[in-house]
């Protein structure tokens, strides 16, 4: 959890701010960031995992413009996955040649775009190789390895597995790195994605010496690689727990990548999930067979509980004496799986109460949506203790 996210009293304060003061000024639901946990988080892999290697944020997990911009300022580079974030970081002051662009389905005008801007590429099968030498030739390229192994975290964030849709299986990776030579291009990279929200070393020392063992057999078959990319996934406490360990992975690569080889890393998660807090009311309550606490907020705003049976702490922006009592915490729209927590203890909210969803500044927002006709939420961020509106309500 957010260690700028404490209290005060009975008052729950992201950077010495009250949260109820965010709430009263910009209203509910909103999301909060703290750009101290975005610094704390970007400075603890810039002393490790930058120390051997060039770090890229993953857009995906929340392209606001002033995040983003945050993010680059302090030297940064960006992982895209499509025109639009491509554009995001460009917008935002990345330059073209610290912008990587991966994806299983690069449409020929992305593809075009991308080589248009000079942005390196991250290429998934071989017809994609194909379609790329047909624009253009001598283009460095990197090729995504699928190297057989289970990140062991929510099967919709697998990524690394045989069954996965992503990369090239490591034992078709030869010839693939043969296909895009013979068609003019450049092979140089061997990228790696296993997966999101990883909490073990385990599974990126089994990647990693899978790829290290594909390196030297291109490297003895005369296809020079330089650089591997490793990707990112690094998982953060959303409970209980410690962060990913990235010394440990700083210390595994130190000590087994070949000297000179040029690494990257492509966190996402890691960098901005502390960092923001939903902020939502309570609306009504209903006591029959269960409690309900129904509240503004609903899947549309915060899609992970759903789609990943995630589990975020909540916790009440203004604390209340009264002993706790098992609830669920449920949104407004007209789903049954919109449900934040269920058989979450806490003191029984009143009406107008607020309560605060933890850890959401990673693939919150980013995947919000307006169904139900419901607007998209406002984002403001406290840096030193001032808050700043940085998207309107709707927008």
């Amino acid at each position: 959890m957010n260690s700028d996210l404490l209290y005060q009293g009975s008052d729950l304060m992201l950077d010495r701010l009250p949260l109820a003061t965010i709430a009263r000024e910009y209203g509910t639901p909103v999301y909060v960031y703290s750009a101290s946990s975005i610094r704390g988080q970007v400075t603890r892999l810039m002393q490790s995992l930058g120390t051997i290697g060039s770090l890229r944020y993953a857009v995906k997990a929340n392209a606001n413009p002033a995040l983003l911009a945050l993010i680059f300022n302090m030297g940064l580079g960006a992982d895209t996955v499509s025109r639009g974030e491509i554009q995001e970081a460009l917008d935002a002051g990345c330059p073209a040649d610290r912008i990587v662009f991966s994806g299983v389905g690069k449409t020929q005008e992305e593809l075009t775009f991308a080589l248009d801007h000079g942005i390196f590429i991250n290429t998934e099968s071989e017809e994609e190789l194909t379609a790329i030498a047909r624009l253009r030739t001598g283009v460095h390229v990197g090729i995504r390895i699928n190297p057989g192994v289970d990140a062991h975290t929510h099967r919709y964030v697998t990524t690394g597995t045989e069954e996965s849709k992503f990369g090239i299986p490591i034992d078709a990776a030869p010839d693939a790195f043969r296909l895009a030579m013979d068609a003019g291009l450049v092979p140089d990279t061997i990228s790696c994605h296993i997966g999101s929200q990883i909490t073990s070393l385990e599974p990126y020392r089994k990647s990693l010496a899978r790829l290290l063992e594909l390196h030297d057999s291109l490297m003895g078959d005369g296809i020079s690689v330089s650089t591997l990319d490793m990707g990112g996934g690094f998982g953060i406490n959303y409970a209980e727990g410690a962060d990913f360990a990235v010394e440990d992975l700083q210390a595994l690569l130190r000590r087994d990548v070949p000297q000179g080889m040029k690494l990257w890393f492509e966190p996402g998660r890691y960098i901005v999930g502390h960092a923001g807090t939903l902020v939502t009311r309570v609306l009504y309550r209903k006591r029959y067979a269960r409690t309900f606490v129904v509240v503004d907020a609903g899947m549309n705003d915060l899609i992970r509980p759903a789609l990943y049976q995630s589990h975020h702490a909540i916790l009440p922006v203004t604390q209340r004496d009264s002993g706790p009592t098992p609830c669920d915490i449920v949104g407004p729209v007209c789903e049954s799986a919109d449900c934040f927590d269920r058989d979450i203890s806490i003191p029984l909210p009143e009406q107008g109460d607020l309560l605060a969803i933890c850890d959401t500044g990673a693939y919150g927002w980013s995947m919000s949506s307006t169904y139900n006709g419901r607007p998209l939420l406002p984002e403001v961020l406290i840096d030193d203790g001032e808050p700043v509106l940085i998207r309107e309500r709707g927008r």
